[in-house]
């Protein structure tokens, strides 16, 4: 059954009260660093770029004290996500220009496919690290009021910050949901005689034998979320002139914080475009 534990492997929704400075940062700040982050992740284009961002983040979550392997462990349940994301990098760029490094029938494996996998995989564990360390550093329900104290200056223009800062914050409550309800159901499933936690097993089958699951897995996060809709309207909640008793104010150094996020970001901007070409 120690195979079976997915909730083990999962960073994001897990919140560390480590009682550093960067969790007593207010939940904008916060979310303003996620957002200097993927505006970076977007400039940067090259695998040199992306390893030091990922880099980047892991110190800032010693600097929180948040381990940076619990925060690289939620790679391992996207592994058959990537896999597949890698066959189909494989087939999709086996025509590159250059010479072949190995040819296996009409598949070429180029140097240019080679950046391009490690490029995926680089971004996709930076991605997953920094969401993780977010989640790691802030309170399920400061990540709604960050994000909605982030985009308030929007509201000017009719935008709905309060409702996509609710939609935000609950899609992120519900991954380690998902995580625990798919884990309850492999362990039944298994308990019938399922082999999904044997060793030796084909990762084929294994795959194959996970289909079936999302069935299940479906309904109950339905189910999660009407019980949700249901609890929110049991409580009249209708997101017009709310208001709360929570506020935040900004702790002594927070605007240097913000500074050097600024600065950063225009600094990873501008490697990402200048280094564009010339790093691999």
């Amino acid at each position: 059954m120690k195979t079976l534990e997915f909730f083990a492997n999962v960073s994001i929704g897990q919140y560390i009260d480590s009682g550093s400075f960067v969790h007593r940062l207010t939940p904008a700040t916060k979310f303003f660093g996620i957002v200097v982050f993927f505006i970076v992740m977007f400039a940067t284009t090259n695998v040199t770029g992306t390893i030091l961002l990922g880099l980047c983040v892991l110190a800032a979550a010693l600097f929180a004290r948040v381990n940076p392997l619990f925060l690289l462990r939620g790679i391992k349940p996207a592994l058959p996500f990537l896999i597949i994301l890698s066959i189909l990098t494989l087939v999709f760029q086996s025509g590159s220009a250059g010479p072949a490094l190995i040819s296996l029938g009409p598949l070429s494996i180029h140097v240019a496919t080679i950046l391009a996998l490690l490029l995926l995989f680089a971004r996709f564990a930076a991605v997953l690290a920094a969401i993780g360390l977010l989640t790691s550093v802030t309170a399920e329900q400061e990540i709604a009021h960050g994000i909605e104290d982030f985009l308030a200056p929007l509201g000017r223009f009719g935008f709905p910050s309060h409702e996509f800062s609710l939609m935000i914050s609950v899609a992120l409550r519900f991954v380690p949901i998902v995580t625990g309800e798919l884990e309850s159901i492999v362990k039944a499933q298994a308990s019938r005689g399922g082999d999904f936690g044997a060793s030796g097993i084909n990762p084929i089958r294994k795959a194959r034998s996970y289909l079936p699951l999302f069935v299940p897995l479906v309904v109950r996060t339905l189910e999660r979320a009407e019980l949700l809709v249901e609890a929110m309207e049991a409580r009249c909640y209708t997101g017009d002139e709310r208001t709360r008793y929570t506020i935040y104010e900004m702790i002594r150094g927070e605007a240097l914080v913000r500074l050097g996020l600024t600065l950063f970001m225009v600094a990873g901007v501008a490697f990402g475009l200048v280094f564009a070409k010339t790093l691999p």
